[in-house]
């Protein structure tokens, strides 16, 4: 009878699981094997609604918890001082290390941010780590952001979420966002479904489509006159995922200097003899861990220094510097 007690158990607990989780499962199962389950009814969307609230929750906690382990912003911000919310490059950072630091943005652009203006993230879970840092950096500096990364989305699989809906209902509800940041693709390199056909990861076709979402994103933003910075995803632990994130970063690159939109380079950054290392020196010699134990995540140092390189690419004029 116990044993009997305890299958029971079992099963419901793995029933509900299956409920809460039933677009996630769904959304894998299409993308790895390429069957789709069509699951509309009230019941799932209901249950998908409880996984989205016990997510909002966890994700509290664990911003707390991200913020107890914050240091000091003059420890992580290196070569980038914050005094009365203006951006003034370290005088004594190199000529050469100035220029390589604005590589990605183009030279007759210059970022001045007014009061009252807004930036938006965008992104999977490496953004929802870079959104806390970054969020209270640009408070320090008397900015407002809205922050609607979500974890396990990109541009490959709209049916499970679609980044260009959620940007424009954003952008049309304030009209005081003119900053767009963005940071997602390690859920992309997936194959494409459109028009009933799966179109295989890095093929022409799936380059075309994929491209394709990257400029929606841009132009939706340009429609609503907002200014755009696309993250470089850096390099992660496993090699065959770390060949497939150099083709998408192309795509991003290309896209944003066609545009002359900002691309934020990290690579060089997150990287050790140009291969990925969780741990990077800092200008005192000490090393630094930046990643999570998964290859993939941002410990909150490196959260910090996605922030500082963001950061880098904002000037402000220096008559706005309080007096």
């Amino acid at each position: 009878m116990v044993i009997v007690r305890f299958l029971f158990i079992l099963l419901l607990v793995f029933t509900l699981v299956c409920l809460v989780m039933n677009q996630s499962i769904n959304s894998y199962i299409e993308q790895k094997y390429h069957i789709h389950f069509s699951l509309e009814n009230d019941v799932l969307k209901e249950a998908n609604l409880l996984k989205v609230k016990l997510e909002q929750i966890r994700a509290i906690f664990s911003n707390e918890q991200f913020l107890k382990q914050e240091i000091e912003p003059e420890e992580n911000l290196e070569n980038t001082k914050i005094e009365h919310n203006i951006i003034i490059k370290d005088e004594n950072l190199s000529e050469e290390m100035i220029q390589d630091e604005n590589s990605s943005m183009p030279t007759d652009t210059i970022i001045e941010p007014k009061k009252g203006e807004e930036f938006l993230m965008i992104g999977d879970s490496l953004m929802q780590g870079v959104a806390i840092s970054l969020s209270k950096e640009l408070r320090n500096l008397g900015f407002n952001s809205i922050d609607l990364s979500k974890q396990n989305t990109g541009l490959s699989y709209k049916s499970y979420f679609n980044w260009a809906n959620t940007t424009k209902e954003a952008l049309s509800k304030n009209p005081h966002i003119k900053y767009l940041v963005v940071l997602l693709g390690t859920n992309d390199p997936w194959s494409i479904k459109k028009g009933g056909i799966y179109h295989r990861f890095d093929s022409d076709t799936w380059t075309e489509i994929y491209t394709l979402r990257v400029n929606e994103i841009i132009n939706i933003a340009k429609n609503h006159g907002v200014k755009v910075f696309w993250f470089e995803i850096p390099p992660v632990k496993k090699n065959d995922l770390n060949e497939k994130i150099e083709i998408l970063n192309k795509i991003y690159s290309q896209e944003m200097l066609k545009n002359n939109e900002i691309f934020i380079n990290t690579k060089q950054y997150f990287s050790k003899n140009n291969e990925f290392s969780t741990y990077i020196k800092d200008k005192n010699n000490k090393s630094i861990k930046m990643r999570s134990d998964d290859g993939i995540h941002f410990t909150p140092n490196g959260a910090k220094e996605m922030t500082r390189l963001f950061l880098n690419q904002i000037k402000f004029k220096d008559e706005d510097v309080d007096k």
